[in-house]
C-alpha cells in the first residue's frame, strides 16, 4: 500500500475575501534515470567482454519490475548517440511508458545528452518532454547548440536536469543561452547509491541555476531496480505523467536514500521549489515523516536549513519518527533549502530538499 503524505498549502487570496482552494500534494518516490538495452554504450560494454545483450534488459521489464516493486513512477532515460536509439526506439520507450502508466504508477520516457568531448564543455544532461532528441555525436551538437536548441519555442515545456556532474563540468556550469536557463529543473545528488555531487549542487546554484535534488539508480540493467533503496521524492497534485512532469517542472524534489521518507516544506506559506517575494523573516514549515516506525536507524536526527555556500542557518536535533519544525531565519541570501538526517548515516544527510529562491 502507498503512502501519501497530503500537504496542504496556502494558495493566494483571489479577492479580498475569497481565498482560492488549499492545493494538496501526494509525496511519491521513483527513479528519474535509468538505462535499458537501446543504450549503446551496454551493447559496447558487452562486445569487448564478448557477450551478447542481456534479453531481459528490455523497456517494458524496467517499467514492469519497476511497478512490480512499490515504484511511483520510473523514467527510461537512455543514451541518444548511439546507432541502437533509432526514431523506432524513441517510439517504443513512450509506447511502453504509457502502456505502464495506470493510477498507481507512471512510466516516463526521457533521454540522456551525452556531450563528452565538446569544445565549450562536457557533461551529461537528461532531457524530458521532448518531442524529439539530439544525438550528441553529431558534429554540430555542442552543450551550446542544446542550450539553443532549448531555447526555441517549441521546447518550452522541456526539462533538462544535470547528471553527475562534476564539480567543475559543464566548462563550469556555463550558460550559453539565458533563455535556456529555465528549462534546467534538476541536478542529481545521488546518482547510484552515494550522494556524491552536493558541491556540484552548490556551485551550480551559485552559478545561478535553480536547480532542485534528485536521485538517479542510473542503472544500466533490470537487476538493480529491486534492489536499490534510493528515490527522487516528488510533490504531485496527481500521479499522472502530467502530474510528474508539472512537479519537476517546478522544483517541487528531493534525492533521498531512504525509499519512503517523506518530506515537505513551505517558507512562508509557499511551497519548496518556489520564488519567495523578499521578506524581513522567513518562516519554514519542515514537515518529515518515516513510515517504518519499528526500525529505530530510521529515525530522523536532525533538520538543516541553508544557504549559499553550504552555510547553516537554522538547525535542530530529533529522536523521532515523525517532526514538523518551524524555524524562523532572516538575512539577506539568494536561496534556502533543507537537509535531513537519520540515525542510519554518520556521515552526512539521508536527504537533499529542493531551495526556494528569493526574488
Amino acid at each position: 500500500m502507498k503512502r501519501f503524505a497530503i500537504v496542504p498549502v496556502l494558495a493566494l487570496l483571489v479577492s479580498a475575501c475569497q481565498s482560492a482552494p488549499e492545493v494538496q500534494y501526494m509525496t511519491v518516490f521513483g527513479n528519474t534515470h535509468s538505462h535499458c538495452n537501446y543504450s549503446g554504450d551496454i551493447a559496447k560494454f558487452k562486445a569487448k567482454k564478448g557477450l551478447s545483450l542481456d534479453p531481459k534488459n528490455t523497456v517494458d521489464n524496467h517499467y514492469r519490475i519497476a511497478k512490480e516493486n512499490g515504484y511511483d513512477f520510473y523514467c527510461v532515460t537512455d543514451h541518444s548517440q548511439y546507432p541502437e536509439y533509432t526514431q523506432e526506439a524513441w517510439k517504443d520507450i513512450k509506447a511502453k511508458a504509457i502502456a505502464y502508466t495506470d493510477a498507481a504508477f507512471v512510466g516516463l520516457r526521457g533521454y540522456e545528452h551525452s556531450e563528452n568531448d565538446g569544445p565549450d564543455g562536457t557533461g551529461h544532461m537528461n532531457v524530458y518532454n521532448s518531442a524529439t532528441f539530439l544525438n550528441a555525436l553529431a558534429d554540430s551538437v555542442s552543450i551550446e547548440f542544446f542550450h539553443n536548441w532549448l531555447a526555441r519555442p517549441e521546447n518550452d515545456a522541456v526539462i533538462a536536469g544535470f547528471n553527475h556532474p562534476q564539480i567543475n563540468a559543464y566548462n563550469d556550469f556555463a550558460c550559453y543561452n539565458e533563455e535556456a536557463r529555465d528549462n534546467f529543473k534538476i541536478i542529481e545528488l545521488i546518482n547510484g547509491s552515494k550522494p556524491r555531487f552536493y558541491p556540484s549542487f552548490l556551485n551550480a546554484l551559485s552559478k545561478g541555476w535553480k536547480v532542485s535534488p534528485v536521485a538517479g539508480c542510473d542503472n544500466h540493467g533490470w537487476e538493480g531496480i529491486a534492489k536499490w533503496q534510493c528515490r527522487t521524492g516528488l510533490l504531485v497534485t496527481e500521479l499522472t505523467q502530467d502530474g510528474v512532469l508539472d512537479a519537476m517542472a517546478n522544483r517541487r524534489t528531493y534525492a533521498v536514500m531512504d525509499k519512503n521518507l517523506e518530506i515537505s516544506y513551505t517558507v512562508n506559506g509557499r511551497i519548496m521549489g518556489s520564488d519567495i517575494e523578499k521578506a524581513s523573516k522567513y518562516k519554514f514549515d519542515i514537515k518529515v515523516n518515516e513510515p517504518d516506525t519499528d526500525n529505530p536507524e530510521q529515525k530522523i536526527t536532525k533538520i538543516e536549513v541553508v544557504t549559499e555556500d553550504g552555510e547553516v542557518v537554522a538547525s535542530a536535533d530529533f529522536d523521532a519518527y515523525s517532526v514538523n519544525w518551524k524555524p524562523q531565519v532572516s538575512g539577506d541570501n539568494a536561496y534556502y533549502f533543507v537537509l535531513v538526517y537519520n540515525a542510519s548515516r554518520t556521515d552526512g544527510p539521508v536527504a537533499f530538499v529542493a531551495p526556494v529562491w528569493i526574488i
